[in-house]
């Protein structure tokens, strides 16, 4: 048993190595991904707080529709913990359906930047290997069998070195290479189990849960926007207003405005304040009618089923956003271990194949 379970470690490891590397580094950086993507181009991405505070929902969607002639917001990513940063704001140019990004001072309404493939950002860049591997729906897939490898090579090894733990400091420096990678891979993979742990699993969650919602739905071509899918007169501010006082201490995150003819609603995604660390900030939704602005549904994370709650909890889990700069820095050195144990484990397996060549007979007169 010890020995097959020894085997399936090491091939899951050695298959899903270099994916792993990938996959670890990118999110080991996106931990700290707005404040990279301030200093790579601070220009637009950073803003100055003034007094008065943020501008009414309105007037900033009104003057992010006068700069963009020809194309339209269909989504609104608010930087309420991130005062100092500029708003995302998402939009699809008119007989298109290719998503596209800029960013909003929220203090002037000024348009900070040309609308621009997600990719062409360090963050949209690192997300897009992070979760596709640039391959797209079929990376999606890839990545998720990553994740779920991540999380059988957890349990296998605990299972496989259970009895490491008194001895988890010790390396054994002057026993030869393969002892010391021996001694590295188990210290990392030990000390860093119940990271890999809910990262492995929550990504899987994601990816395969994506794949499956995609599968479901069938194929189908997005014939593109054309124009404003809602009502002139309709008050952003008006709806944000209503679900506040639907859902009290409810905080709009995320304004999700109609891009396709088959779902023409506008839904703010939240969080009621103040929320549990283990909260995610897009946990509760409203529903509003495109036209007339009425209310067409409410989900009240508070009130759903316990899974729900577990799987909004992922969010804050795997983001590593539930304790402050500390976790955060956890969460950076945890996005490593994958590419540590990748290439300890491939050392192992390599040394360990390597086998001395067997000496030359002396020659004979």
């Amino acid at each position: 048993m010890r020995k097959r379970l020894w085997q399936l470690h090491s091939w899951l490891g050695l298959i899903a190595g270099l994916g792993l590397i990938a996959i670890g580094l990118s999110g080991s950086l996106l931990v700290f991904h707005d404040e990279i993507e301030g200093l790579i181009h601070p220009a637009l991405t950073r803003v100055s707080p003034t007094p008065g505070g943020r501008l009414p929902y309105d007037r900033l969607l009104a003057s992010a529709n006068r700069a963009l002639p020809g194309y339209e917001v269909t989504g609104w990513l608010v930087q309420h913990d991130h005062p100092s940063f500029a708003d995302v704001v998402y939009v699809i140019k008119h007989d298109t359906n290719d998503w596209l990004l800029t960013t909003l001072d929220p203090y002037t309404g000024q348009l900070l930047a040309s609308p621009r493939k997600d990719t062409t950002t360090f963050t949209g860049w690192m997300l897009e290997l992070h979760y596709t591997l640039f391959a797209d729906h079929a990376g999606v897939l890839i990545a998720g069998v990553f994740g779920a490898m991540l999380f059988a090579l957890g349990i296998t090894g605990v299972w496989l070195y259970r009895g490491f733990w008194k001895n988890v400091f010790t390396f054994r420096w002057r026993r030869g290479a393969r002892i010391l990678f021996s001694d590295l891979h188990k210290f990392t993979g030990i000390t860093s189990v119940a990271f890999n742990l809910v990262l492995g699993f929550t990504g899987a969650y994601w990816n395969f849960t994506h794949v499956i919602g995609e599968w479901s739905a069938g194929a189908h071509e997005d014939p593109g926007i054309h124009g404003r899918l809602y009502a002139d007169t309709l008050s952003l501010d008006a709806l944000i207003a209503e679900a506040a006082r639907k859902l009290p201490g409810f905080r709009t995150n995320y304004l999700s405005l109609p891009g396709d003819l088959a779902a023409p609603a506008v839904t703010l995604y939240g969080a009621v304040e103040p929320r549990s660390s283990l909260r995610s900030p897009y946990g509760s939704y409203l529903v509003f009618d495109a036209q007339t602005g009425s209310l067409t549904s409410t989900t009240d994370l508070d009130n759903t089923s316990a899974w729900a709650r577990v799987v909004d909890a992922f969010v804050p889990l795997h983001y590593g956003t539930f304790g402050g700069i500390f976790v955060k820095i956890l969460w950076v050195l945890g996005g490593l271990t994958p590419g540590i144990l990748a290439v300890s484990g491939f050392s192992i397996w390599w040394l360990r194949r390597k086998k001395p060549f067997p000496a030359r007979p002396a020659a004979t007169a």
